[in-house]
């Protein structure tokens, strides 16, 4: 028995020493890439019709509306009836003026005709009967042309459209030329931003601008910035900027947000989550030989979850996006990458 317990202490003296494992932390890594990163500011406004694409209808006569067919933003096409239009009584009057005007001087040209066959009248009056009857019928013409024959008018959509606005109500009285609404061509429309003062310094006419609604992101089309204003607006104190969008897109009225591009560089770029932060500055970790190294880094513009870094780090080595905060510099990691 003692030469057993002699045998199995000589065998434990003669074993090494079984260390504990060396402590590691399960991290999630990921490459460095480079990519295109976009320095962009943001604004926030509402979708109106382009200006230039807007349309007074109206009517060249007095007279009465006596029916209004549409209502404020609804959608027409080409050729939709608009409203109904009465003439008015003195444009009417002088239609039936204009008429009788005509028929008094082809008679007046038929008489003296007569007198010239018998040598009653001389050539001059013949001429001077004849432009007068020439006068006639193009006053004439432009009453037929302002539609004072016309005792009631359907007034039709002259393109396709979105009604702005309406100006007058059913049985209004108007005076010639009075604009009745407003039509909006489809298609071109406008955006005015509001940007930060410190900011609008940065931009630009002709800088591409991405628009969506502030309700969905995903209804998104693009513009360029036409006008920088250069005071701040008081009722929002923020400087306006005029972007049109030519295709249209969105609903006019609709609240969106902005981005204006400033420009673009090329950066390396990891995860937003690979990029930590204390006393010391930004750092992110990166794997060597199985252990964490320790980087200090300058961050730069952020995109789709993605910053911008620079700093003495190495591209080939990966970074650790998950997992970091429980890492020291010098400590062992195990993991995978995605």
């Amino acid at each position: 028995m003692r030469r057993e317990i002699i045998l199995l202490g000589w065998l434990l003296a003669a074993s090494p020493v079984w260390a504990a494992d060396t402590p590691s932390v399960a991290v999630q890594t990921v490459a460095l890439k480079q990519q295109m990163m976009t320095d962009t500011i943001s604004g926030y406004g509402v979708v109106s019709p382009d200006t230039r694409s807007l349309q007074n209808i109206s009517l060249p006569r007095a007279g009465q509306v006596l029916s209004l067919l549409v209502n404020v933003g609804q959608v027409v096409k080409k050729g939709a009836p608009l409203l109904e239009f009465g003439t008015g009584t003195e444009a009417a009057l002088s239609y039936r003026q204009a008429s009788v005007a005509v028929r008094f001087a082809a008679s007046e040209v038929a008489r003296i005709e007569q007198l010239v066959s018998e040598q009653l009248a001389t050539q001059s009056q013949l001429a001077a009967a004849k432009k007068s009857l020439a006068d006639a019928r193009a006053a004439l013409q432009a009453q037929q042309k302002m539609g004072n024959g016309r005792s009631l008018e359907r007034v039709a959509a002259p393109f396709d459209g979105v009604v702005a606005s309406i100006s007058a109500a059913q049985g209004d009285r108007l005076a010639a030329g009075a604009p009745v609404l407003q039509l909006a061509r489809a298609g071109g429309q406008r955006v005015v931003l509001g940007v930060e003062p410190e900011d609008v310094t940065r931009v630009r006419p002709g800088m591409a601008v991405s628009v969506a609604s502030v309700f969905n992101d995903a209804r998104r089309v693009m513009g360029r910035v036409t006008q920088v204003f250069g005071m701040v607006n008081p009722q929002t104190q923020f400087v306006d900027v005029l972007v049109e969008v030519p295709n249209g897109g969105l609903i006019a009225g609709t609240r969106v947000r902005a981005n204006i591009q400033l420009g673009q560089q090329s950066a390396w770029v990891v995860p937003r989550s690979a990029v930590l932060r204390d006393a010391q500055g930004a750092y992110l970790f990166q794997v060597q030989a199985g252990k964490a190294r320790r980087v200090k880094v300058h961050t730069g513009l952020e995109q789709g979850g993605m910053v911008a870094v620079s700093g003495d780090f190495n591209p080939g080595q990966p970074v650790v996006s998950l997992g970091n905060y429980e890492l020291q510099d010098g400590m062992a990691v195990r993991g995978s990458r995605r």
